[in-house]
This record gives C-alpha cells, structure tokens and sequence, in this order.
C-alpha cells in the first residue's frame, strides 16, 4: 500500500511525486506516455528552442540599425529542428526513470483505471493500492469538428516537431498563445504566415489595448490576421489545404490556402480511461476535473492540479499548485489546508515583444469593487531610458489598482515584460502595495525601471490628495 499514487509525469506530478519521496512518504508514479510532459516534449520547451532561432534571424536582419553591416542569414530549418530536438532530449533526460527511482520513487508505464477509492488497475491487470491519489495527466490539442478537417491531417503542437522542411505557407487556427507564438517564430524563419481566428482580437483573453499593439508589430513582419472568422471547411486543393471561411462582421466569404495547417485552437482534459466515475467524479474533457480551492475533487482522497482541472494551462501554474497539493495531501492538510490563488499566477505570451499579465482585466474590475474608484496606470516603453538606448520602445505597460494602492491586474507588452511583472505578482501575491514598490530601489539603466515609474504614477495620485495639499498649505 503506497502514501502516494501520482498519476502523470509533467511538470505537476513530477514535482509532487519528488517532494512526496523527499518528506519520506511510500510513493508511486504512473505515466501511460513520455515522463516530462507536454512542457518537455512539444510545449515550453522545444518551441522557446524555436523562438530563439527565429529571434536571431530577426535580430541579424535588422543589425544594420545598430551600424553593423552582415549579409542576410541563410536558414537551415533541418539543423533548427536537430537543435531543439537535442535540447529536448536533454531536459527528458532529467526526468528519466532512472532519476526517479534513483529519489525513491517506483515508476510504472502504462494505463491506469480507477477500480475502487483506494486502488487503480495498470492497463487493466496489475493493481496498485494507496491511501491517497494525485491526478495530474495534463491536456492534448483540441481538434475542432470542421468538415474536412480529418483529410487535411493539419499539424498541432505535438506534430509540428516532426518536420524537416521548412513550410512555405503556414496557416494557423488559433490566436491564442500557441497560435501567435508559432506565427512569429515561423514568419521570422521564412513562412509565409495567416493566422484565422474567431474571436475580434488576439489573445482574446487579455487586454485588447496591448494586444491590438502586438498585432500591429506582427503584422509588421508580414504575418496576415483574419479574425471574426467561422471556419466552415478544410479541403485540399492542386497540394495545398483550403480553409474557408465566414466573416461575422460583414457575412463574407473567403478561401486561405498553405502549404501546412496548424491547428492551436484550445486544449481537452486528458481524463479518458481513467474511469473517474467508480470514485464518484464527474468531468468532461472540455472542462476538465472539479476541484475546490485546495485543489481536492469530490473523492476525499484524489486531489488533481495541472492542465487536467482545466484553467491556467502554465508549467509554473502545475507546479505552484503541486506544493499546494503536497501540503494539503501529506503535511496535515486537514487541520490547515492550503489554497490556490490563480488570481496571481501570470501568464507569458513568448513574442518578441514579450506579453505578460497578471490577473483577467474583467475580473479584476470586480475585484476592485466601484470602477468609479480604480486606478489606471500606462508607461509607454519609449519613456524608458533603457529601451530608448536599445531602440525597442515598441512596448506599453498597463496597471489597474485600488486607491489604497492593492494591484488587481498589469498587463505588459515589451521587451523582458516577463521579469518586469514579476515584481507585481510578488506585490500581488503578498498583499503589498505599489507604495512599496515606489519605494523600492531599482538599478539603472534597466526594464525594471517601468515598475517604478508605474508606481510613481500611483504615489503621484496619494500626494495630489486634498489631504496632503491641505498639510503642505500649513507647513508653508
């Protein structure tokens, strides 16, 4: 009888199944594919490995700007896809099972089915009995029911890796974050890109003021947007995929055509077979598994985090909710249990500009009660010495706060905008205020100056009070 059945070796269950064998606990880890996951195999991993390639394509194509002279770059795509295939295997490497055992934990391959509340059955035959489950087997690429669809055999994330030649054109469906971040890389490497989406903006999930900045840069580098768009068919055409489309602002019809389709249109739970109905779980794939804010399904002893509960499909999310899990499973969850807070965990859109967030504007505006009474702060990254000497004043930072300073949401488009929000989900996290971070020394010249110069603007509010004028006016 194990402490700990982990099921999924991602980044979630890996971190859990460690920290579990590190506190002494019996543990096991099931895993039916790859140990590493999605991040590892056809996620985070190799396409930040792609990114950096197109990025120094870019950055070689515009070095005249700095007064360096250098022929245009040639781009071998099968020594690209060689390089980030190795990175890939080096990070698996990692996550072996050698290394797991190696930290006292037993690693089984293959498929498991819940049987009863305490014991799960490896590919129908082999049972496996523990006190307490983990389910963390993370989420697929969503292929939507379109005619013709099937035929076309269109490439997604997982896919997309096998190819040895670059595409000619590249039709992507999907403007979410795997869909924009494999548009720039692509377009940069030579593709000819169109992205098709249904939503009015990019990134439907942020905040359209900073999106509509990124699409402008995008479209800058020769990528084509068709958004408002239904998609009504997939065929093939003379070689090349057809998609057709319906525009919902006008009811007009068109025809896109590619060499290659990427599919990046969401994701699915990865639930099946798992048999979640014998412990009285009930989930469906597009939505994932049910859980309460600390992290527990319905059966008192499963608790499930990662891309499987549905929301905040982010490496980091898995693993902050893995040391939520792990209190709450193994080091007296009972008598103080642990909550997630997703309100704070940031998202990153890897561009270039980077795009990084914390906290859903809408939500946000909730959150902070009146919007008569909420802050709005922006910094243009043209008033930022440090972009100013680099030449990348492209970007805009937007933060909304309460009057007594509590962030609620940042939105950042710009260069290192990951590391600079950071700083505000500390902020966030912690219950601080931007007072403090105003307060804060920040070394110059570098990004991180916009966090101060955004909490500037917040303190500037806090001294133009009537309050302070009217204790100024006495001093005087």
């Amino acid at each position: 009888m194990y402490d700990l059945i982990v099921i999924g070796g991602g980044s979630g269950g890996l971190n859990v199944a460690s920290g579990a064998a590190r506190l002494g606990a019996k543990v096991a880890l099931v895993e039916k594919a790859k140990l590493g996951g999605e991040c590892t195999h056809s996620a985070c991993v190799p396409s930040k490995a792609l990114l950096l390639a197109a990025k120094i394509v870019h950055e070689i194509n515009r070095a005249d700007r700095y007064g360096i002279k250098v022929s245009a770059p040639e781009v071998d795509f099968e020594a690209v896809m060689t390089r980030v295939r190795t990175v890939v295997a080096g990070f698996a490497l990692s996550d072996s099972a050698e290394s797991l055992r190696a930290k006292g934990i037993d690693v089984f391959q293959g498929s498991p089915t819940f049987e009863s509340h305490d014991t799960i059955l490896l590919d129908g035959q082999a049972a496996l009995n523990s006190h307490k489950f983990v389910i963390a087997t993370g989420s697929r690429p969503n292929r939507p029911e379109i005619k013709g669809m099937r035929e076309a055999a269109p490439l997604d994330n997982v896919s997309i890796w096998s190819l040895n030649s670059l595409p000619r054109s590249l039709i992507i469906l999907g403007a979410g974050p795997v869909g924009i971040e494999f548009a720039q890389a692509f377009a940069r490497l030579g593709s000819q890109v169109k992205v098709i989406a249904d939503s009015p903006h990019i990134l439907p999930n942020e905040d359209p003021e900073i999106t509509d900045r990124l699409q402008a840069i995008l479209e800058g580098e020769g990528i084509t947007f068709f958004l408002n768009a239904k998609v009504d068919g997939v065929s093939l055409r003379d070689g090349d995929t057809v998609c057709s489309f319906r525009r919902s602002t006008d009811n007009s019809t068109h025809d896109v055509a590619g060499t290659h389709m990427l599919i990046a249109a969401g994701r699915l739970a990865n639930i099946e077979g798992l048999n979640l109905e014998a412990i009285g779980i009930r989930a469906t794939s597009e939505h994932g598994i049910p859980v309460d804010e600390y992290l527990r399904t319905r059966a008192n002893n499963v608790w499930a985090l990662g891309d499987v509960i549905g929301h905040d499909r982010y490496t980091h999310a898995a693993e902050r909710a893995a040391a939520v899990v792990l209190r709450n499973a193994l080091i007296g969850g009972d008598l103080a249990p642990k909550r997630i807070t997703f309100g704070a965990i940031p998202r990153v859109v890897f561009t270039d500009p980077e795009l990084a967030s914390v906290g859903i504007w809408e939500e946000a505006k909730a959150e902070g009660g009146d919007p008569g009474n909420l802050r709005v702060f922006r910094a243009p990254f043209e008033t930022l010495d440090r972009a100013r000497i680099d030449d990348r004043t492209e970007g805009l930072a937007k933060l909304l706060a309460t009057p007594g300073g509590k962030i609620l949401g940042a939105t950042i488009l710009g260069v290192e905008a990951s590391s600079i929000l950071q700083e505000f989900v500390f902020v966030k996290e912690n219950d601080l205020s931007l007072g403090e971070v105003s307060e804060t020394t920040h070394p110059y010249p570098t990004y991180l100056s916009l966090a101060r110069s955004l909490a500037n603007q917040y303190q500037a509010t806090r001294l133009d009070s009537g309050f302070v004028r009217l204790a100024l006016q006495i001093l005087r």
